[in-house]
């Protein structure tokens, strides 16, 4: 065997340590990695983290020979160079001939010769993909291969931790944003489920758009939090929305600010911080509480904007009689450009005949959706504070 045992073993006991001390995942796998790779002398070691649901590389980390024909490939190379349907590790003898490997540089698929793939199963449908590779044609003997198994299986129970925590934690994320939602909403019954509402909206825009999952989760949660700065607001003035002198409009043009200083100590809210403090900027740049104007806008915002001020034209207030569906778009597309971003209104037009659970549109309200592009010039007037 080449290589030495006693530095497997004192690899294999510095990872368990790790493990259970707490240690970064990531730096877990990069120490992985790099001790199997130099152990074994080998040209280079890549280990991936999958999600076999969503079909997709999550990550990977890799030591040596770059090896761009691998380190490169999408999931459906990668999982087709080592499908782990076949039930066994992979040893492909000659990767330099080997049809499912792509040619992805210039001399690097030449420079390999044999490589080794092993499965891992890590939590729900995470896996890990652990390729060997080196200069010449080698197949590891069978003590090398249960140490690099070994090795192998601690990234994996490494990442079990880590993912498992992550979940955890989400979970209890989603359940103190939904807390400050309804603490929010229980503060006034008039706007009840409008939190709500925006953010299922939001989120059906931010899908629409071809937004990252990660992207579509924080826009989603920052339309149920968007107007937490109003829990500290006086309900008098809550309840006269509409009607409000100018000195009481300026005492509810804070509660973006407001909103924005409550979730600033809570670290995990930090994505979610600028959705609140810029959801009352507007694509022209009269808004507030920065006046910031077309792309200087965050397009998480810009998608809040929209979706905030069309829930309110449906549901209506105290002071303001609810819309027909036909109007609150004309209205949306009449400020198309100026108030909001024209992009934002196209995907929110084109993603709400796709989702009917979310607003059971009348044949009118489609057809205006199906002139979208026409320059509409009818819109009804509006009192801009009832937006607030």
């Amino acid at each position: 065997m080449t290589g030495d045992y006693s530095a497997f073993f004192k690899v294999f006991t510095e990872v368990s340590k790790a493990i259970h001390s707490g240690e970064k995942s990531s730096d877990i796998l990069e120490s992985i990695v790099t001790h199997i790779k130099e152990i074994l002398q080998a040209k280079g070691c890549i280990f991936w983290i999958v999600d076999h649901s969503r079909e997709k590389i999550v990550s990977k980390y890799s030591h040596g020979f770059s090896y761009r024909s691998l380190t490169e490939v999408g999931y459906d190379t990668l999982t087709t160079v080592f499908d782990r349907d076949i039930g066994q590790p992979v040893f492909i003898e000659d990767a330099r001939h080997d049809p499912r490997i792509p040619d992805m540089e210039r001399l690097g698929k030449r420079r390999v010769g044999s490589v080794t793939g092993l499965f891992f199963d890590i939590v729900d449908s995470f896996g890990g993909i652990l390729a060997l590779y080196f200069n010449d044609r080698r197949e590891l003997s069978s003590s090398e291969f249960e140490l690099v198994t070994a090795l192998g299986e601690q990234g994996a129970i490494a990442l079990h931790r880590a993912i498992s925590y992550d979940k955890k934690m989400m979970e209890n994320f989603r359940q103190m944003v939904e807390g400050l939602t309804l603490a929010l909403e229980a503060k006034d019954e008039k706007t009840h489920g409008h939190s709500v509402k925006v953010a299922m909206f939001a989120k059906m825009v931010a899908e629409e758009m071809g937004l990252s999952e990660e992207e579509i989760e924080t826009i989603y949660h920052g339309g149920l939090l968007h107007d937490i700065g109003k829990i500290g607001m006086e309900d008098d003035i809550l309840d006269r929305l509409g009607i409000l002198s100018r000195k009481e409009m300026d005492i509810v043009k804070q509660h973006p600010e407001v909103g924005a200083r409550i979730v600033r100590p809570l670290v995990f809210l930090n994505d979610i911080e600028p959705l609140i403090l810029h959801h009352h900027e507007r694509f022209n740049g009269t808004g507030y509480p920065h006046g910031l104007k077309g792309k200087a806008i965050p397009l998480g915002v810009r998608i809040l904007t929209v979706c905030d001020v069309f829930e309110t034209m449906l549901a209506g207030r105290k002071y303001f009689a609810k819309m027909k569906q036909e109007d609150a778009i004309l209205n949306l597309q009449s400020e198309a450009g100026s108030q909001f971003d024209p992009e934002v209104i196209k995907a929110l037009f084109s993603a709400l005949p796709k989702n009917p659970e979310i607003l059971k549109l009348n044949s009118t309200a489609l057809r205006f959706i199906d002139i979208q592009k026409k320059k509409l010039t009818n819109s009804i007037p509006l009192h801009a504070d009832v937006f607030i």
